[in-house]
């Protein structure tokens, strides 16, 4: 399933996960330039933000979830796509398949904005968790994010490519004031700006009772952490309800850019 409709959901799949999703373009933008991949027979789950004039950003974020889900259903579960050895020695199976699944994303984005002029400089962010056998990779570009929430915490697994996170790290920035930067949409890393494009990816241990949450930046700018974890806690399992009311408080606060969330149960 690849789009950004309101609302859908998904059934029990038989690695016990549940889904959710839900997706607005928000109270400013006429067009929602976000997309969402969730296909639990191969176990990808993506968020992607586009960026660019003229509808170009939505079909960048369409374009490169497209292009994942189809270099990871290539193959057979657990089969590594033509890699480099040294790339092949150091990275596990699943791993190599995401990271190839992103870098071909990147390439198919890239490709259509050179060809076509309207399409120059298009790009997109992207946040994918891949789920295979057991084994859970997570792996992205831009400031798209994926959070862990368990035991009644909430934790944003990846750290955001962009000018103000940077500072962030560096000591110039509290966390706090990230979201009142005027640097804060300004990111430093994004599919289709060059014919490659560096991922980062890392494995991550699930349980049974966690929660991923996968979001554009239309969410995370405008909603804390700590209330992303209330709206999930007090939805008692109703994963679109905690979907909807996500979704609802961004708009209530501006909803000043497209809002997209993603969340998976782990039973």
């Amino acid at each position: 399933m690849i789009g950004s409709p309101a609302l859908r959901r998904g059934d029990e799949v038989p690695l016990k996960l549940h889904f959710s999703v839900a997706s607005d373009p928000g109270r400013v933008r006429k067009n929602n330039e976000d997309s969402f991949l969730a296909d639990p027979r191969i176990g990808i789950f993506a968020v992607a933000d586009g960026m660019g004039g003229h509808a170009a950003g939505e079909i960048a974020s369409r374009l490169a979830l497209s292009t994942l889900q189809k270099t990871l259903a290539e193959g057979p579960p657990g089969k590594t796509p033509p890699f480099s050895p040294e790339q092949t020695a150091v990275l596990s199976a699943p791993t190599n398949r995401l990271v190839e699944g992103i870098r071909s994303a990147n390439r198919a984005v890239y490709e259509v904005s050179e060809e076509k002029e309207e399409y120059r400089g298009m790009g997109t962010t992207v946040v994918a968790v891949y789920i295979d056998d057991g084994h859970s990779t997570v792996a992205h570009v831009g400031d798209s994010r994926l959070y862990r929430i368990r035991g009644g915490k909430i934790e944003q697994v990846t750290e955001d490519h962009s000018v103000v996170w940077e500072q962030f790290r560096e000591g110039l920035l509290s966390k706090d004031a990230l979201a009142a930067s005027p640097l804060k949409n300004i990111v430093t890393r994004a599919l289709g700006m060059g014919p490659a494009v560096d991922v980062d990816v890392q494995d991550l241990e699930l349980q049974r009772g966690d929660f991923l949450l996968l979001c554009s930046d239309g969410l995370s700018d405008l909603v804390p952490d700590e209330e992303l974890l209330r709206e999930v806690e007090e939805a008692s399992g109703d994963l679109d309800r905690a979907c909807r009311r996500m979704v609802q408080r961004a708009n209530q606060r501006g909803g000043k850019d497209n809002i997209t969330v993603l969340l998976i149960q782990i039973e």
